[in-house]
């Protein structure tokens, strides 16, 4: 144990701190030598630092051998914003806007493969899933979870799936990659996601991605109802309605500020639960 400013410091947790702030100022990634080299420490050392890095999800290795931020730096990121900035805009937008008062709304953020719920406004219409803050949910399953990966790069959506499982909860549920790349892109073309009794049978989410000044989301505003009293009319409301929060929102975090967005149709199938 040393010492900086008279306060005890541990060495091996002084050289994790600044391997991710090195490899976090590389795009494509340092291999071992450049990481040493750039922290100032011997590569043995460096390669426990790296290896344990790696083992908690904080980095990862490519096939090149170089290493690069993991999907665990982008979790606790968000974690962070989630108990300050974006949860106290998110109470601020849903008060000055008064969109969906009916409806229970929903803040999540991701947290590997799973949605977070970080904060919730509910509504006087019934829901088929009771959400509580900190519950997960896989998030291939929920709407907010599926715009969050549409705004993934496509490397990143690699690491978190390499292992092609997922989480079933109804026979709904998207089971494999190339149907969720074929959601994912629907996502991205229409601007918001949709869970049709995907996470419960009937019950039909909307779900829209909130991004931050450099364009990576941060967060997800959603919206959950009873599937048999949407029709149209409703679900083209709510689609619209959310989109506005999440725009409204990502401007308040820094974001690019959006058109108002207006809703042709949503995309309900007609399934028997």
């Amino acid at each position: 144990m040393s010492e900086v400013s008279g306060k005890p410091t541990v060495p091996a947790v002084a050289r994790a701190a600044r391997a991710l702030e090195v490899v976090s100022d590389a795009p494509n990634g340092l291999t071992l030598s450049e990481i040493a080299r750039a922290i100032g420490a011997p590569k043995s050392s460096c390669l426990s630092v790296c290896t344990t890095l790696v083992e908690s999800g904080l980095l990862v290795r490519s096939g090149t051998g170089h290493y690069l931020l993991g999907w665990k730096v982008v979790q606790l990121g968000r974690a962070y914003l989630a108990r300050s900035d974006i949860a106290t805009e998110f109470r601020r937008v849903d008060t000055e806007l008064g969109l969906l008062p009916e409806d229970t709304i929903l803040l999540s953020i991701l947290d590997g493969r799973n949605v977070l719920y970080v904060g919730t406004r509910h509504g006087t219409r019934p829901v088929a899933v009771h959400y509580e803050i900190g519950m997960r949910l896989p998030a291939h399953c929920t709407a907010s979870g599926k715009s969050l990966l549409a705004e993934l790069p496509v490397p990143e959506l690699d690491i978190l799936y390499a292992d092609n499982q997922f989480d079933v909860l109804t026979q709904h549920s998207i089971a494999n990659r190339p149907n969720l790349n074929c959601d994912l892109d629907n996502v991205r073309t229409r601007h918001y996601a949709i869970d049709d009794e995907e996470t419960a049978l009937g019950m039909i989410c909307v779900g829209a991605a909130v991004t931050d000044g450099s364009g990576r989301p941060v967060g997800a505003l959603s919206v959950s109802m009873v599937k048999a009293a949407v029709d149209q009319h409703r679900g083209k409301q709510a689609a619209e309605s959310l989109l506005r929060m999440a725009h409204a929102l990502t401007a308040r975090l820094g974001g690019p500020v959006h058109a108002p967005v207006t809703v042709d149709s949503v995309p309900l199938k007609n399934r028997r639960s």
